[in-house]
């Protein structure tokens, strides 16, 4: 799989996962987030990145997760636009 396909595929799996989170409560998102970044992380220690570099990339899908559920509730998707 080429990079391009792997972000591809990330970011469709990031829009999944920010959908999700726009389903469940306010307050379990960040609880639901911190899941999926772990899970994450852990991957990315068993291709090969350090702990630090994991950590980071966790961090990273911590904050894009947050970010798109906010895109997504801002603009009304999955029956958002109230927040």
């Amino acid at each position: 799989m080429s990079t391009e396909e792997r972000a591809e595929r990330l970011l469709g799996q990031l829009h999944q996962w920010a959908m999700e989170a726009v389903e469940i409560p306010r307050e379990a998102r960040a609880a639901f987030i911190a899941e999926v970044a772990a899970r994450y992380r852990d991957d990315a220690v068993r291709n090969g990145l350090t702990q630090a570099q994991a950590d980071a990339w966790r961090e990273s899908i911590v904050d894009w997760l947050a970010a798109l559920v906010d895109v997504i509730e801002t603009s009304g998707g999955a029956g958002g636009g109230s927040a």
